[in-house]
């Protein structure tokens, strides 16, 4: 089976720059992805969440930024697995090999780049909920917008997620309901303040109770009221429980589950790094911006580290890709 000189676990903000800094240094590259799509928490979690930590851009969001990244990696070549989630990953003498549950893939390095690890959404924990999810009238992500076009939809949550999406839907979709279990929003104020001027049919406090074949049982808090609401698609944004699953045997972990990282981004064991919130060391700090300079500090001590067979490029853009 062929290998790739270096794969990346996850597809978030950081995975993507370590990506596309690998492939200037002319390693072969390769991510795996849990999600269906890149961009990772930012993305899913915070798509219209400002960001103010990324150099030379005084605002951006997790929609802009996934976008600038995925442009950026389009100067060099590198394949992008979505959809999989790595089960395991196990060192053969000079080669990885990283089991999903559809392949195994094979790499000389790996870098982690998983954030806060394998996350997976929150339930409504109501009868028939996965029947809903099956036909497509309820969901935890956004594909497609187009899915919403004409609809009535329920949001359901009170953070970052729900109120960025019901704003991002008031224009697309016939109808917005916002369900939140408390009378304050979690949201950014500015966010808020939005959604109060909008055309968002607000609910608070209520919570689901129950799904019916037109729509959602919604029940006020600590009291004996119960209404329906008749709506084609519903949407779940209760954040997301984050599985600590130990991926690699006799990794070193910090007393968090975090990878336990020392100098240049290295773990206990050769030829795997680690970069962004799955790593921890003295004087960390959890910034995007700081992930990006571990990811690339990674890849530099790898190429002298790793014995990748091939002639590698040097460290600068200007050098490789200035005119």
């Amino acid at each position: 089976m062929k290998y790739s000189d270096l794969i990346i676990v996850g597809a978030g903000p950081v995975g993507l720059y370590a990506a596309y800094y690998a492939g200037m240094r002319g390693l072969t590259v390769k991510i795996i992805e849990n999600f269906d799509e890149a961009g990772g928490q930012p993305l899913n979690l915070y798509p219209e969440k400002h960001i103010f930590d990324v150099a030379a851009l005084p605002e951006t969001d997790g929609v802009k930024l996934t976008k600038g990244l995925l442009e950026q990696l389009s100067n060099i070549d590198y394949e992008l697995i979505t959809g999989q989630q790595v089960l395991k990953i196990i060192k053969n003498q000079e080669l990885f090999d990283l089991q999903t549950e559809k392949d195994v893939y094979k790499a000389k390095a790996v870098l982690l780049a998983t954030g806060n690890g394998l996350l997976k959404p929150r339930k409504l924990g109501v009868e028939g909920e996965a029947e809903a999810v099956e036909k497509g009238r309820l969901a935890y992500f956004i594909k497609n917008l187009d899915d919403y076009a004409g609809k009535s939809v329920a949001v359901l949550g009170g953070g970052d997620s729900a109120l960025d999406w019901a704003l991002e839907l008031e224009s697309l979709a016939s109808e917005v309901h916002l369900i939140h279990r408390r009378l304050q929003f979690r949201a950014h104020e500015s966010t808020v303040e939005a959604v109060e001027k909008s055309s968002i049919v607000i609910h608070t406090p209520y919570t689901a109770s129950g799904l019916t074949d037109n729509g959602l049982l919604i029940s006020k808090v600590k009291e004996n009221q119960t209404e329906e609401l008749q709506v084609d698609k519903i949407l779940v944004f209760y954040g997301f429980l984050t599985e600590s699953t130990e991926i690699v045997p006799g990794l070193e972990l910090t007393p968090r589950m975090q990878v336990l990282s020392g100098p240049a981004m290295r773990t206990n064991i050769p030829g795997l790094y680690a970069a962004g919130d799955v790593c921890d060391y003295e004087g960390k700090l959890p910034l995007i911006s700081v992930g990006f300079g571990e990811a690339a500090v990674a890849v530099n001590d790898m190429t002298r580290q790793v014995n990748f067979e091939h002639d590698l490029r040097k460290g600068h853009s200007s050098s490789i890709f200035g005119k």
